[in-house]
């Protein structure tokens, strides 16, 4: 009696498994947070950034809508799903904005998100993965 599949490929299997589950789980706190945020001038939504193992202080600050119309969303989740692509199992996936009232949105002082950004992508993300 032997193994079927040896325990290295299994072990293999479950740590891409790990990856891709982690990058999935960030790439839709990312969209949530992207589809969560209030517009203005677009600065705030395009003002998020995406870092891995550790955090920026990097910000646009002022800019506003720098993309074609209509591609702002796009142009920022692409942005943040090439750096979650560089995570794997075991890293921490960072997603902030750093822009002076981005505290303030997130505390509910904007008529679109009453409720805040992070916290609401946080809270439907995490009920669909329990």
């Amino acid at each position: 009696m032997g193994w079927k599949n040896k325990p290295s490929s299994f072990a293999l299997q479950i740590l891409a498994d790990g990856d891709q589950h982690l990058r999935k789980i960030s790439a839709e706190m990312l969209q949530g947070v992207i589809v969560g945020s209030p517009v203005m001038d677009g600065a705030f939504r395009s003002n998020h950034r995406v870092t891995v193992d550790t955090t920026t202080s990097e910000t646009v600050e002022g800019t506003g809508n720098t993309s074609p119309k209509g591609n702002l969303d796009q142009v920022v989740f692409n942005d943040g799903a090439k750096e979650i692509l560089k995570a794997h199992l075991g890293s921490c996936v960072y997603i902030q904005n750093n822009l002076s009232y981005a505290v303030r949105l997130e505390n509910g002082h904007s008529e679109q998100a009453k409720n805040g950004i992070y916290a609401l992508a946080f809270q439907y993300v995490s009920e669909k993965y329990k």
